[in-house]
């Protein structure tokens, strides 16, 4: 039996849907499972063993229907009996439909009735997602195959022991003291209004850093190094003695390596946070204040996974409006979310962890 499963992008996204990869391998442990992603995000899936080949595209070539129809052709030899699109956009939608694969699962939409044989309801505020919306609303799309769906299952980053250890040495070269705490800092967002003003997190940092005496490390490209210059001038000078400024991780890979070691992960909710957690150590997430957090607060239990929203702290503020209503005013609400409120849960972690 030939599988496609298709998530193309986002980083997330793409470790969040190899959940439906290790479901379907458990419905057919014998098929052979191709996955069609983003090309750089194949470091998050590498040895994943419920994949058997990666499918990397890169955003300029999927984003052209040219590209899509050209593909399809190609897809089409492997004659597919099964082809799931998670990523349930335009293009997915006609690759699934010229893939010809014999049953195709989507989610429903206005176009589903051509692209699917089985178009599946995506329920945002169903109550069995007990592990979050964004892990349940993947495995709804192996709904049409099993009535033994496993609602618990979470993304897992695989890495080699060679791999560990060349973290390992990276850190040690770095000057790294690997017998004292280490922390990552997701120190910037995906984007602005995904990224907590640098004061506030400048003081997040001097607070934990009182705390806890952590080493810490920021996760940042070398694009994005002013800006992580910027955060680390705003923290105190105390602070600053514990921050490796210098030392970031050259690739995707390089940094799981890296996060592997660490004692936890705090800071802006996004990929790097998924990673955390994908490599199953504590995680603090800030998140935006439009962003839904219980889309993507997967794991949370109170003590090794905690995030904080303003609109747990100031619900009057969204005034029974959702957060996905509240993007153009991002910036503003940014402005209320002090600190001060998230201290408490601060604390709290670094008592469980630390």
């Amino acid at each position: 039996m030939r599988i496609l499963l298709i998530q193309y992008k986002m980083l997330g996204d793409v470790l969040t849907s190899t959940i439906i990869a290790d479901q379907l391998k458990i419905i057919y442990p014998d098929a052979h499972l191709d996955y069609l992603i983003i090309a750089h995000a194949g470091a998050l899936v590498a040895h994943h063993p419920a994949i058997d080949n990666l499918i990397k595209v890169t955003k300029s070539d999927f984003e052209k229907m040219s590209f899509i129809i050209s593909l399809s052709r190609k897809l089409k030899h492997n004659k597919y009996d099964l082809l799931i699109d998670a990523y349930g956009k335009n293009n997915s939608a006609v690759l699934s439909l010229l893939s010809r694969a014999k049953q195709r699962i989507g989610y429903k939409k206005w176009f589903s009735r051509l692209a699917y044989t089985d178009a599946v309801k995506n329920i945002p505020n169903s109550s069995i997602y007990k592990a979050g919306i964004a892990l349940g609303s993947r495995m709804l799309l192996t709904t049409p195959l099993t009535s033994d769906v496993q609602w618990h299952l979470k993304p897992q980053i695989y890495l080699k022991p060679t791999e560990k250890t060349e973290g390992e040495k990276w850190l040690l070269q770095s000057g790294i003291d690997l017998k004292k705490s280490l922390t990552m800092v997701s120190v910037l967002g995906s984007s602005t209004n995904k990224t907590l003003p640098f004061t506030s997190m400048a003081k997040v940092l001097d607070n934990f850093v009182n705390q806890t005496g952590s080493q810490l490390l920021f996760n940042y490209i070398p694009s994005q190094k002013k800006d992580a210059l910027a955060i680390y001038n705003t923290c105190s000078i105390t602070t600053q003695k514990h921050i490796f400024i210098d030392a970031f991780a050259p690739s995707i890979r390089d940094f799981v390596k890296i996060l592997s070691h660490c004692t936890s992960i705090i800071g802006n909710e996004g990929g790097a946070i998924n990673m955390g957690k994908a490599l199953n150590i504590p995680t603090f997430a800030i998140f935006s204040p439009w962003i839904n957090k219980a889309s993507w607060n997967i794991s949370e239990d109170g003590k090794k996974h905690i995030s904080v929203h303003l609109q747990d702290y100031l619900p009057e503020l969204y005034k029974n409006s959702s957060p996905g209503n509240m993007k153009s005013q991002a910036m503003e609400l940014y402005q209320q979310f002090d600190t001060e409120l998230m201290f408490p849960n601060l604390e709290k972690f670094i008592e469980e962890n630390y």
